[in-house]
């Protein structure tokens, strides 16, 4: 049974875009976001000189979701060293202790699990140079930032960064329930509808060739067909294209535009076991 938590958010200059501050309720880690342009005004933040777990994230010039994991003993000093030297645009994300409890080696294990959770997700293109090992820490402390953990998946998919999210972790795809499918001359795909919109499920293929409309304007298909085969979301197998692993897209016609390889209308082209669109049936749903 899963059971509801209570986020508080707190605007530092009272501006919905500026530095924030959530933090879950009866739990001792808290998130600093601060934006790229707020960096300066960051620096008086008590939080800042306390050891930290740290996301920084942006968009690359091919409109790749980039993120970069790291930690630090004095967090503003490794941000402003980051803003000098690597190519980071949007924001920050830095998770400290409410009660100044996390050392350097708790924040080198959170650092390291963190980017194994990462990379398993494949939610974004990490910019880690090295992978570090997974330090060694007493059994009561490892118990204590695997919770720690826990905790920062939940804040920072809340303000929709779920980089640590595995994508249809908990979901059952061997049942009916939400299942919508398209079969289309060589097309055979599955998808599930989530609270994340749709979850195109591993196995799913179509052929490799894209209608000239797609090739000509450069639509949806056409641009992201590249990222997801570099993501290693997507492979080439012989004549088909092939999801290799679970993959969530933020619209309905984004999934069905990749299967499909043309423009689409992502409600009306799948359907569940019953024969009903997905159109049909919110609409049923709204009555």
């Amino acid at each position: 049974m899963s059971y509801g938590k209570t986020i508080t958010t707190y605007l530092v200059d009272g501006n919905a875009t500026g530095i924030k501050t959530t933090e879950l309720s009866n739990r001792i880690g808290k998130a600093l976001i601060i934006p790229r342009a707020k960096l300066k005004d960051a620096k008086n933040r008590p939080e800042i000189e306390k050891p930290a777990l740290y996301f920084l994230f942006w968009t690359d010039e091919n409109g790749n979701d980039v993120a970069y994991i790291g930690e630090a003993e004095n967090f503003i000093r490794r941000i402003w060293d980051h803003d000098t030297h690597k190519d980071f645009r949007d924001i920050v994300i830095a998770f400290v202790s409410k009660d100044n409890n996390l050392t350097k080696a708790d924040v080198k294990y959170l650092e390291a699990k963190s980017i194994e959770k990462a990379i398993k997700a494949k939610r974004y293109i990490l910019k880690n140079g090295v992978v570090p090992f997974i330090n060694n820490l007493p059994e009561h402390q490892i118990s204590t930032m695997d919770e720690f953990l826990e905790n920062v998946d939940v804040l920072i998919s809340a303000i929709w960064y779920p980089i640590l999210k595995e994508m249809g972790g908990n979901i059952n795809a061997n049942t009916n329930e939400n299942i919508y499918y398209v079969k289309w001359r060589w097309a055979n795909a599955k998808w599930m509808y989530t609270e994340e919109w749709l979850l195109v499920l591993q196995g799913s293929r179509w052929p490799q060739s894209l209608v000239n409309s797609e090739i000509n304007r450069k639509w949806y298909a056409f641009r992201n067909r590249p990222k997801l085969i570099e993501k290693w979301i997507l492979k080439e197998e012989w004549e088909h294209i092939v999801f290799v692993e679970n993959y969530i897209f933020s619209t309905p016609s984004g999934a069905s535009d990749i299967i499909l390889w043309r423009n689409t209308n992502g409600r009306k082209e799948r359907k569940n076991s019953d024969g009903k669109t997905l159109d049909e049936i919110e609409r049923q749903q709204l009555q």
